[in-house]
C-alpha cells in the first residue's frame, strides 16, 4: 500500500510560510495540508497575500487542502472574546473556507479551570452553537483533545462531542500530556468518533518528542485505527519548533511504523 496517500502535515508544524512548508513537506511524500498558521497570524485572521500563497501553491503542485485550525474555543468560558469568537469568527473562518474551497474546522472545548472538575454543562452549551453554525453552511465540525481544555482526554473529548454530536480529531500525545494512558484507554474513549489524527508523541520528561521515543504506543494505536476502519489522514503535528529535522524524523518514522502493518497483514 502507498502509505503516503494518507499522509498529512499541519502545514506550519514544516515552516511559517506556505510555500516554504510545502517545499520541505512534498519530498517526504506529504500532499495534504491542514491549514493553522500561516506567517504570524493564525486563520481566519491572515494576510490576503498569505491567502494567495496558499492558493498558488495548491494550484500549482495539485495539492489537497483538508482543513483549517483558527484555535477557536480554548478561551475561559466567561472570557468577553468567546462570544466574539461565535458572532464574529467562525464567519470569517467560513469565507475562509470557501476561498480554500475546504469544508472541516477543527475546534477545541473551551479552557480547563481544574484537572478534577465535571465538564460545565455551558462548554457543551456554547459548543452547540458552533455545531449549528457549522451545520448551516455546510461545515464539518470537528473537536480536537487538548491539555489545556474540558476536552483533555479521550474519555472528556468523547463526553464533549457527543454532547454536541460530533466527530473528533484525536491526539493521542494530548491525552497522554494529560495524564490518560492514551492508548488502549483514552481511544475506547473516541472509538467511532475518530474522523482526523494528529501525530508526535510525549514523554512526561522530555514533553513533546519524536513518535519513536514517547509514552504511546502508537503502533498499537495504529494498528488498531486500521482495525476499526479508519480511512482518513494520519497528520504530522511534530510541535518542536526548534527542530529543524522533525518533520523529516516523524515522517520518516510514521512511514515505517505504517508499512510495518502491511508486513504484519502478510504473515
Amino acid at each position: 500500500m502507498d502509505w503516503t496517500q494518507r499522509l498529512a502535515i499541519v502545514s506550519d508544524e514544516a515552516a511559517p510560510a506556505f510555500a516554504e512548508a510545502v517545499s520541505i513537506s512534498m519530498p517526504l511524500g506529504i500532499r495534504a495540508y491542514e491549514v493553522r498558521n500561516l506567517y504570524v497570524a493564525r486563520v481566519p485572521y491572515v494576510s490576503e497575500e498569505a491567502v494567495a500563497e496558499v492558493l498558488s501553491q495548491v494550484a500549482e503542485h495539485g495539492l489537497t487542502l483538508i482543513g483549517i485550525s483558527p484555535g477557536f474555543c480554548k478561551r475561559l468560558l466567561d472570557d468577553p472574546a468567546t462570544e466574539t469568537e461565535l458572532q464574529v469568527g467562525l464567519p470569517r473562518a467560513f469565507a475562509l473556507m470557501d476561498r480554500l474551497d475546504v469544508r472541516t474546522i477543527t475546534l477545541f472545548s473551551y479552557r480547563r479551570t481544574a484537572r478534577e472538575t465535571p465538564i460545565p454543562p455551558q462548554v457543551a452549551d456554547l459548543l452547540h452553537r458552533a455545531a449549528e453554525a457549522c451545520r448551516q453552511e455546510g461545515v464539518r465540525l470537528l473537536l480536537e483533545n487538548s491539555p489545556s481544555c474540558w476536552g483533555d482526554t479521550g474519555a472528556h473529548l468523547a463526553e464533549v462531542a457527543r454532547a454536541i454530536g460530533s466527530e473528533v480529531t484525536w491526539d493521542p500525545a494530548n491525552a497522554a500530556a494529560s495524564g490518560e494512558v492514551a492508548y488502549p484507554d483514552g481511544y475506547k474513549g473516541v472509538r467511532g468518533l475518530v474522523a482526523h489524527v494528529h501525530l508526535k508523541n510525549w514523554h512526561p520528561e522530555a514533553g513533546n518528542v519524536y513518535l519513536n521515543d514517547g509514552v504511546v504506543d502508537l503502533g498499537e494505536q495504529l494498528r488498531a485505527l486500521e482495525a476499526d476502519a479508519y480511512h482518513g489522514y494520519y497528520c504530522i503535528e511534530s510541535h518542536r519548533w526548534d527542530d529543524p529535522v522533525a518533520t523529516q524524523k516523524n515522517t520518516q518514522q510514521l512511514l515505517a511504523w505504517l508499512r510495518s502493518l502491511d508486513r504484519s497483514e502478510g504473515c
